[in-house]
């Protein structure tokens, strides 16, 4: 614990001189983020920058725009994460071709879009896809579809074997967001398939979350599986809040895990977000401890 403690301070003095800037033009804005983390897992104790994002945003009016990531992880590669192209009609109908992100899943893909560090245990969403999607949205609810090369392997670009997704998302308002999809794919010998419903509520300093995943041939013919999620997030004030989620996911063969997760976060300022975060794995009996620093722009 003391050397997760020194990793800390480390970290913090290495996060607070990032120079967080945004350009926009008339057509092109840019965003991004720089994470790190000191993370004492079970013991084993880690300090690391995780990945540096800039996002570029181009909007060439009459609907069409336009989006590209240049991601950075920890390894020190660096990739084109999705690029993509889409046409939105004043009826709200759409439609996206390129590299882009699955619509499944109530957790976010980014570090900035998550309530906690970790992601939980039935993180079984798809991924980057190579493709091309289209729908109808408007402010009450989303209709979605997309053909795909491959539903969870963002290097797949062959049409050999492809994937599916469709999905339906319903927001009435008062704080309600209801979601469900389901995904295949031809892996040859056998289709996966992927059902992910998920529903949550925000109301003042409360947000609920559950979700659950229903799972066939996953990762193997005959391997299939459950998989949910309960999540509360309170906001004590407008910088500091806390998460509480429990997850587990089980299939016959490949995996059981069951865990549950605290995570108060505190935002320093608009631009500088920092939380801990107390995992517990029910299964083999261990607990991860972590620390995090995201910068925003």
């Amino acid at each position: 614990m003391k050397r997760l403690l020194i990793c800390l301070a480390v970290l913090l003095g290495m996060t607070s001189v990032a120079n967080a800037q945004i350009a926009i033009t008339d057509q092109l804005s840019v965003t991004g983020f720089l994470d790190m983390s000191a993370v004492d897992d079970d013991g084993a104790t880690t300090t690391s920058f995780d990945q540096f994002e800039i996002d570029f945003l181009l909007d060439f009016k009459n609907g069409l725009t336009a989006q590209a990531d240049v991601n950075s992880l920890s390894g020190g590669s660096t990739d084109l994460e999705q690029a993509f192209m889409t046409y939105t009609h004043e009826n709200g109908g759409f439609i996206t071709a390129g590299k882009f992100l699955s619509s499944t899943g109530w957790e976010t893909a980014e570090p900035t879009g998550l309530y906690q560090y970790s992601y939980s245990a039935t993180l079984v969403y798809g991924g980057y896809q190579n493709g091309v999607s289209f729908g109808f949205k408007n402010d009450k609810m989303m209709l979605y579809g997309a053909v795909l090369a491959s539903v969870w392997d963002g290097t797949d670009t062959s049409a050999e074997e492809i994937g599916f997704e469709a999905a339906v998302k319903v927001t009435p308002g008062n704080g309600f967001t209801g979601f469900a999809a389901y995904a295949l794919e031809d892996m040859g010998a056998y289709n996966t398939g992927l059902l992910n419903v998920w529903a949550s509520y925000a109301t003042g300093p409360l947000t609920l979350a559950a979700e659950a995943n229903r799972l066939s041939n996953w990762l193997a013919a005959d391997n299939s599986g459950f998989g949910y999620l309960g999540m509360v997030n309170v906001a004590l004030n407008e910088r500091f809040g806390i998460t509480a989620r429990y997850s587990a996911l089980d299939t016959d063969n490949t995996t059981k895990v069951d865990e549950i997760t605290f995570s108060p976060g505190f935002a320093i300022n608009e631009n500088w977000f920092v939380l801990a975060e107390v995992r517990r794995n029910l299964d083999v009996e261990t607990t991860t401890l972590a620390f995090e620093s995201i910068v925003s722009f």
